[in-house]
């Protein structure tokens, strides 16, 4: 198994998880950069400086060159997207310059991450296509023509995870609404939008990005293990027990959410305008 260090931070505060995605039988074991990004979306960083690797019960492949003591990864998550169908056009393209011009400030320019899925929400590396782009510096893209036995493309949706930059221009307070009991962590977008300090529900001002860490440790909830039924800055978050995987059951999370640089310029707006408003004894 295998882990990487991303570009642009120091080695000894950033590190993925562990990543096995394959076995020695038949021709070996392959963890290559490549086949990881896909296995482990938003896990893995597409250009990592440093690499170790080990036995599954923690033997180093090579002798061991530095001691580690922690790791980094972003938890900034966009929405899913979806702008294209191989029922229409012979593919389904999702490629980042074409939603930056659909979804202008809903996604970074710069994206660290990408995970794809079918509009089912089934895992697109389980699905048996054959991926033309799908990285997060280009997107995605699923060609019909490039298909084994003449199948075609699943229909497919992405979203991004994003720098620390593009998630804390306009960003709420932590949610942290419930604890891990029966049945789980529900932390529901709609059960705080009437809060003053969220994004509201009109359209124009819908969250455009969600982080969830650990209440605990502030860990991000990708790296956490756990495996989450709702994860979406539309919806909010849900971590549900009796999903888990092994009899595991939820760790404690809260959510916060980016909202849309305009939502931020409306409140000062407002609040300018009261502050007037009580100056001038008008109201």
């Amino acid at each position: 198994m295998r882990r990487f260090y991303p570009v642009g931070f120091p080695l000894l505060e950033c590190r993925t998880p562990w990543l096995d995605r394959d076995d020695p039988s038949g021709v070996g074991d392959y963890e290559t950069l490549s086949l990881l990004l896909i296995k482990y979306p938003l896990q893995v960083c597409p250009k990592p400086i440093a690499i170790e690797v080990t036995t599954i019960s923690g033997t180093p492949a090579l002798p061991p060159g530095n001691i580690f003591v922690g790791y980094g990864i972003q938890s900034c998550v966009t929405r899913w997207f979806n702008s294209d169908n191989p029922k229409t056009n012979g593919r389904d393209s999702e490629l980042l310059s074409d939603l930056l011009s659909m979804y202008p400030g809903q996604i970074c320019t710069n994206p660290i991450g990408i995970e794809a899925q079918t509009v089912s929400g089934q895992a697109a590396y389980t699905t048996g296509d054959i991926f033309q782009v799908y990285n997060p510096v280009s997107g995605f893209a699923c060609v019909n023509a490039g298909q084994t036995g003449g199948g075609v493309c699943d229909d497919y949706e992405v979203r991004f995870s994003c720098p620390e930059t593009f998630c804390s221009t306009c960003r709420t307070s932590w949610f942290d609404r419930d604890d891990p009991d029966n049945p789980g962590d529900r932390e529901i977008w709609k059960d705080i939008q009437t809060s003053s300090y969220v994004c509201t529900s009109r359209v124009t001002y819908l969250p455009i990005a969600i982080e969830v860490v650990t209440t605990v440790s502030g860990s991000p909830a990708l790296l956490t293990g756990n495996l989450f039924q709702v994860f979406d800055p539309h919806e909010g978050f849900e971590c549900v027990n009796n999903q888990q995987q092994g009899g595991g059951v939820c760790q404690d999370y809260k959510v916060r959410y980016t909202c849309p640089k305009s939502f931020c310029e409306m409140v000062v707006q407002t609040n300018l305008t009261i502050e007037v408003l009580n100056i001038t004894g008008r109201n």
